[in-house]
């Protein structure tokens, strides 16, 4: 029999449940092949050390699945229990190696330690066609379809949920308390708006827009001797 064990750097056996042993004693099976010559010895204490311990015949043939598999090669069944073990590492936030006697065998990638993005509350307006109010709780999920066709993300109170499903289907503009999280290349994102009011849009063309705008007046500045003067006052 030869030793085999799995190093889990930051986690101790006491932090591990039976369920996550099983999920990695599982997929640390599939990784090692050879199935019927391996076997699970005990769980080592200081870090978390999932010792196992191979038939001589097999040693050679589960030590070189190993290393094919750390170097992008191998079966596919061992590549992919290579895949869950380092799914489960990252979840776990745990580095990992394996070692036979105490000599590494080979190393998995570290876990980056990414930070949350930022999240923040601020006073918000978005804009787009209402097409999904409902829910039984107090608090009712709104769905609105953005410029984009993607979906934005709301709730509302029972009294302002029951007015929007009276405009359900059409453009609204709703206000309220929106949660903004900036990703990595800086952008902001809706996660959600507290709805507090909303205003019903009219679903009109550029054209009618247009007419409208001309139709309503506004400042003639043939009128005015010093526009520039005038546009610059008014902006403070």
């Amino acid at each position: 029999m030869k030793e085999l064990t799995l190093y889990l750097d930051d986690l101790t056996p006491g932090q591990l449940s039976m369920k996550r042993l099983a999920e990695y004693l599982r997929a640390l099976s599939a990784l090692y092949g050879s199935e019927d010559s391996v076997h699970f010895d005990s769980v080592q204490v200081g870090s978390a050390q999932l010792k196992s311990f191979i038939e001589d015949k097999a040693f050679p043939v589960v030590m070189n699945q190993v290393r094919e598999v750390s170097g992008g090669l191998g079966k596919k069944k061992a590549i992919t229990a290579y895949e869950r073990l380092s799914e489960l590492m990252a979840a776990d936030r745990t580095g990992a190696s394996i070692r036979s006697e105490g000599a590494q065998i080979f190393q998995f990638p570290s876990v980056k330690n990414e930070e949350p993005p930022l999240r923040i509350i601020k006073p918000s307006s978005i804009q787009g066609r209402l097409y999904s109010v409902g829910g039984k709780d107090e608090t009712v999920p709104v769905r609105i379809e953005g410029a984009d066709n993607e979906t934005l993300h709301c709730e509302a109170g029972i009294e302002v949920a029951e007015r929007l499903a009276q405009v359900l289907f059409k453009p609204v503009r709703v206000h309220g308390d929106g949660e903004w999280e900036r990703s990595c290349d800086g952008a902001w994102k809706l996660v959600k708006l507290k709805i507090s009011t909303f205003t019903k849009l009219e679903d009109v063309g550029f054209k009618e827009a247009v007419a409208r705008l001309k139709a309503a007046g506004g400042v003639n500045w043939n009128d005015v001797s010093s526009a520039h003067s005038e546009i610059l006052e008014t902006r403070g």
